[in-house]
Order: C-alpha cells, then sequence, then structure tokens
C-alpha cells in the first residue's frame, strides 16, 4: 500500500494521508501540530523592570514600563495572575540633540513611545514576600516577560527596616557604583526616600530609561542594576533596589519642566528645561489672550494653557504614584511606612547663575535688553510652590501633624528638596521670596529703587509694574536673609511638632546639623559635589567663599554694592546652623590626608550613601571610593533620631 502526505491549511494544522492500492484508496485526516515561528519586533522591548509603589497594608502597586502599547499586561504573584492593567501613554518623553542613546541620533525635538503599566498585588500579608513577575504581550502576539523578583505590602509597625536615603542621581558620575554598593553593603532597602533631582531634563525619556552615555547612567538602569546592559565593560552595573522596595519622592528643581513650546523652531529640551516663569506671571499673561486661546472660558483650558507658560512637572508625575490625597495630589504628599511617618513636600525652585552682568537672566538681573519685555524675563529664582504660613501647603501640613497617624508614629521624617540648610552654593540666596526692584534714574545722578515681593498681585503687575518698565536702567533681585520661609516658618512648626529627621538634597555634598530635636542631613554626594563653603580657621581648606570667580563678590565688595554680604553670607550655614561632624571619622581626610577634620563631604572621587535604620533608630552614613575597585565600604557617621 502506498500513503501520500498532504498538508491542508497555511499554517500546516490538518493532515490528510492517502492509502493507494489496486483496489480502492482511503483518506485519513490525522490533525498535527506545527509549531510555527514566531517573528519578534526588533523595535519592542520593556523599557524597565516592574517597579514598586502606593504599598497599603495589604497591597501594593507595579508599574513598568514598555515602548508599545501592547495587546494584553498581566501582574503575576503568589501563583495567581492579575490581567486588570491600566495602561496609559506619558504625553511628553522627548529626545533632542542632546540625547544619548546608542545609535541613534535626534535632529530636533522627536516624541518617543513610552507606555506605563500599572498593577494592583492585593491580600498581602504584612511581613511576608512574595515572588512576583510582569508580563506584556506586544500587538504581534509576542510576550515581553520580567525577570522574578519580590513584592510586600507596607510593614507593620515594629518591623525592623532599613531605608536608603538618597537623591540628585541627575546621570551623574559614580552613582552607578554607589547603588550597587549599597545592596553589597546593607542588603536590598526595605524603601527608598529620594529627595528629588531623579534625572536632569524630565521631559528627556532617554534620561529615565536608556542613556548610554559613559559614567552617565539613566534613572532606572542605575536603581535597577541594569546599566551594563547600556555600557558594556562598565565595571559597575547599579543596585537591584526599585523591584523590590517602594521609591517615595519629592519635587525637586530638576522635576520641573519650563514653558512648553514644541511649535517654536529653537526649542529644545534643554532650553525648555531652563525657561521656567512664574505662575502669578503666566496668569497676569493669560489675560491679555484668553478670548483667542480659551473662548469658552474652560477652567481646564485656562489651567493648561498656565501651566504651559510657566512650569510643570508633568512627566515626573507620570512616571510615579505617590499619595493624592493632599490639596495638590501627587505634588506633596503623607504616608506611613512601619515605624515612619514620611512627609513629603514641594520645597524648590529655578537654579540661576550668580552673575550680576545684564547680559543674561541670572539670581539677581534681568537682561538688559528685555526690560520691557518680561516674557523673556527669568524673574531670579522664584519658588515654584509656595509654602509658607499664608500658603495651601502649610495648611495642609499643619493638619497633616495633627493626624493620629503622624502623632503616634515612631520616627517622623519630613523629605524636601532645596536648600532648607547647609554648606552648599545652593543653600544662598536663603528660600526668601524674590524681592524684585525696578530701578530708574532719579534724575540727579542717583536711582530710584521700586521693590515688589513675589507672589505679585496681576492689578500690580498691570497698574504700577508694567507702564514702569519703559524707563528702567536696571531689573534686579533681592532676597533678604530675614525672608528665609524655612527659617521663619517651616523650621519652628518642624520643632514644635516633634519632626525628627529632614532629608534634602540639591547641593551634591554630604553635610548635616541640629536644630534642638530637630536633625537636618544631606546626602546627595555620589560624585559630583559643586563644593562646599566653610570657614576653615586652620587654613587648609580653602573653599571658603561661594563661587569665588562670580563677579557677584566683585559687586558685594565694592564701594557701592547693590546686593549686601548680610543677606548673602560667602560661607558657612546662611543662617547660622552648627554643622555637625561625622561620629566615625572625616572622609574629606582620604581625599587629601592634609585636611583636617571637616563637617561635610563634598568631592568628587569619593561617593556616600546613607540609610535610616528603624531597628536601632540611626541613620548610617558609608563612604568609599569607586575609582578603586577594591575600596571598602566604610561607615564614617551615625547619629540616632529617638
Amino acid at each position: 500500500m502506498l500513503w501520500k502526505l498532504r498538508v491542508a491549511g497555511t499554517l500546516g494544522l490538518l493532515l490528510t494521508l492517502t492509502a493507494c492500492d489496486d483496489d480502492e484508496t482511503v483518506e485519513v485526516e490525522v490533525p498535527v501540530e506545527v509549531e510555527v515561528p514566531v517573528i519578534v519586533n526588533p523595535e519592542h522591548k520593556m523599557l524597565t523592570d516592574p517597579f514598586l509603589q502606593l504599598p497599603t497594608a495589604s497591597s501594593v502597586n507595579v508599574v513598568w514600563f514598555t515602548n508599545f502599547e501592547g495587546s494584553e499586561h498581566a501582574l503575576t504573584y503568589a501563583d495567581q495572575t492579575i490581567t486588570d492593567v491600566t495602561t496609559t501613554k506619558l504625553e511628553r518623553m522627548m529626545e533632542d540633540s542632546g540625547s544619548a542613546i546608542d545609535n541613534q541620533t535626534f535632529e530636533t525635538v522627536t516624541y518617543r513611545d513610552v507606555y506605563r503599566h500599572e498593577a494592583t498585588a492585593t491580600g498581602l500579608t504584612q511581613g511576608e514576600r512574595v515572588d512576583y513577575s510582569v508580563s506584556s504581550t506586544d500587538e504581534d502576539g509576542f510576550a515581553f516577560t520580567s525577570d522574578t523578583f519580590t513584592l510586600a505590602p507596607t510593614p507593620a509597625a515594629g518591623q525592623p527596616l532599613m531605608i536608603l536615603l538618597t537623591s540628585d542621581l541627575q546621570s551623574k558620575k559614580n552613582v552607578v557604583a554607589n547603588y550597587q554598593k549599597v545592596v553589597e553593603t546593607v542588603g536590598t532597602p526595605d524603601a527608598v526616600f529620594f529627595a528629588g533631582d531623579f534625572v536632569n531634563v524630565p521631559d528627556r525619556a532617554s534620561e529615565w530609561f536608556d542613556q548610554a552615555k559613559d559614567n552617565a547612567p539613566a534613572f532606572f538602569p542605575a536603581l535597577q542594576g541594569h546599566y551594563q546592559q547600556y555600557m558594556p565593560g562598565f565595571p559597575y552595573n547599579g543596585g537591584e533596589i526599585l523591584q523590590h522596595a517602594p521609591v517615595f519622592g519629592t519635587i525637586g528643581n530638576h522635576e520641573v519642566m519650563g514653558r512648553y513650546t514644541p511649535d517654536e523652531e529653537s526649542y529644545s529640551l534643554n532650553g525648555g528645561f531652563g525657561d521656567p516663569q512664574p505662575a502669578w506671571f503666566a496668569e497676569v499673561a493669560y489675560e491679555q489672550v484668553k478670548a483667542d486661546v480659551n473662548p469658552s472660558d474652560d477652567e481646564t483650558v485656562k489651567a493648561q494653557w498656565i501651566a504651559d507658560h510657566s512650569h510643570n512637572q508633568m512627566s515626573f508625575l507620570d512616571i510615579f504614584s505617590f499619595p493624592d490625597d493632599g490639596p495638590r495630589g501627587e505634588e506633596y504628599f503623607a504616608v506611613s511606612f512601619g515605624d515612619v511617618f514620611l512627609i513629603s513636600m514641594n520645597v524648590s525652585r529655578i537654579w540661576r547663575s550668580w552673575s550680576v552682568t545684564p547680559n543674561n537672566k541670572t539670581k539677581f538681573v534681568e537682561n538688559a535688553e528685555n526690560y520691557t519685555d518680561p516674557t523673556q524675563w527669568g524673574f531670579g529664582e522664584f519658588l515654584f510652590e509656595r509654602f509658607d504660613a499664608e500658603s495651601e501647603q502649610y495648611a495642609w501640613l499643619t493638619d497633616v501633624m495633627q493626624t493620629d497617624a503622624f502623632q503616634n508614629a515612631k520616627y517622623k521624617v519630613v523629605m524636601a528638596h532645596q536648600g532648607v540648610f547647609g554648606l552648599g552654593d545652593n543653600t544662598v540666596p536663603v528660600l526668601a521670596q524674590p524681592v524684585l526692584q525696578v530701578v530708574q534714574d532719579n534724575g540727579s545722578g542717583g536711582e530710584s529703587v521700586a521693590e515688589y515681593t513675589f507672589p505679585i498681585e496681576p492689578a500690580t503687575w498691570t497698574d504700577t509694574i508694567a507702564p514702569s518698565l519703559e524707563s528702567a536702567t536696571e531689573i534686579r533681585y533681592q532676597y533678604p536673609l530675614t525672608g528665609d520661609v524655612w527659617l521663619n516658618d517651616i523650621e519652628p512648626l518642624l520643632i514644635e511638632n516633634g519632626v525628627d529627621l529632614v532629608h534634602i538634597g540639591h547641593s551634591h555634598l554630604w553635610n548635616r546639623a541640629q536644630v534642638e530635636d530637630l536633625h537636618y542631613l544631606e546626602s546627595s554626594n555620589v560624585g559630583n559635589s559643586y563644593g562646599a563653603y566653610y570657614d576653615d580657621t586652620t587654613g587648609t581648606y580653602t573653599a571658603n567663599r561661594r563661587p569665588a570667580t562670580a563677579d557677584f563678590w566683585e559687586d558685594v565688595y565694592s564701594a557701592n554694592p547693590r546686593w549686601s554680604e548680610t543677606n548673602y553670607p560667602p560661607n558657612g550655614d546662611p543662617q547660622g546652623r552648627v554643622m555637625s561632624f561625622p561620629t566615625q571619622f572625616s572622609p574629606m581626610s582620604m581625599e587629601n590626608d592634609s585636611y583636617p577634620n571637616l563637617p561635610f563631604v563634598a568631592s568628587n572621587v569619593l561617593s556616600v550613601f546613607s540609610v535610616l535604620d528603624t531597628s536601632t533608630g540611626t541613620v548610617k552614613s558609608y563612604v568609599f571610593d569607586p575609582s578603586d575597585l577594591d575600596s571598602e565600604v566604610t561607615l564614617f557617621d551615625e547619629f540616632s533620631i529617638e
């Protein structure tokens, strides 16, 4: 008997066998399984491992990113699979000529496809970790699956925790080594308290996900242990942290984008980042154009126009999930995490240079060419958000401190980003509302100065300031030491309510201080310091005047200064807080053995990290030299907040 073979169907799912002999023909259909190769779209990828957000007593959210929308997404944990996943597209993820992605260049601002997926693991038990993974299936049917990690709900009171206190990653030198050494030294942290400046330019996608630039890692590769994927051969890979530990953040100046004008040919991401204006001025400008841009008087349209013409933190808030029960949603929040009650404030302002030459917009002056065109102004170093005693944020803060959860917490921690204390150049000017000075010739060879404190009322701007700009001879800004909002309004409130620790960033150094029972700590030095300005009485450490080359100081020490040294102390904490010395040894002696015992670490060689150990109520700080692969990680400071 002779059998003939025929394959039916384009996928070969059916065989027909025909038997032939001299008498008869018999056909038998036999189903078979044929493995058909799946063609993977090489452009599709998972941009991150999953990471943890919004833990509660019985749940935690899991978030991950892909560069495709996908047809199906799933979270698998504790032998169950959740397909109820919320997918959103990030609207302002872009690249431009300043981006660094392997084998890609961008001549103009180019939008990237970035999709965020979020699912919730429920039914969890405090104190118990379970394995989890995520998967995303693209439109071609190919499933991308993560490795397996562990998740847990928020810890119960009394559970010992190790919390990483960090900030200012910003694609900076040594951060990959820093986070790798955290895991190698203290293990995987239970949480990350990140005090702002996650990246440099928050709308640049590659700075979050896949920047390929030597010693300039993206955020997620550094904190998820994947840097060598983008820089093969680099000696450090980062730390596998966010896959297991929830991150709580605060808004720093590098979370804030300036005016959004992508239709302008000159628009760039760096340029947009450096071009914010105060929201109160955008409201004034809106009134001049509202009939054209918003004829229906839609409040949503108005709010978007003001944000696009002032500043926003849209991309940052789109990436993360923080508690949103405050008056401004996720912009500032409070949360309990085990024995810790964390308050994340929005304390930040635009950074500008120290120059007083009126050929650019700086901390202190406007460009002389633009006196009559405030749409080109920088408005000095204005505060992005108010936090003074008359503000919405202050009222929220006082209410939070009256809650049982705050009052009963063992450890009370406040996280803010910018300049509330310390030795860095960024602590001066102090956090005062800028005072605008409109200078005019008084007709007698001198000058008359009209002063207006931010925020300025629309009527004052329209009726008084705007008409005076035509005859202005200078536009400058003052920041009175007596106007320090943090010192006047916030510090007394925190002391009164028993806050234990204020964790900040911004100046890229390590230093700390204590005021009554309140401890201050900046531990943002990961190998890119902007200097510590400290009056060393031994004469060995010489960086004792904030940006010494700035022409600002030439004015301060001139015969007729426009700015007084009283308001701008050249070194030390501007409000005279006494810096605490490291309890074990001064790491600066590792860099220069002739240095005396110094109360800070300001180095472009050494790297420092700090952790809060809730089992002992101590904050521990460690130092090592990333340039030496055999460098030991050494405890150099330890203090109690109990």
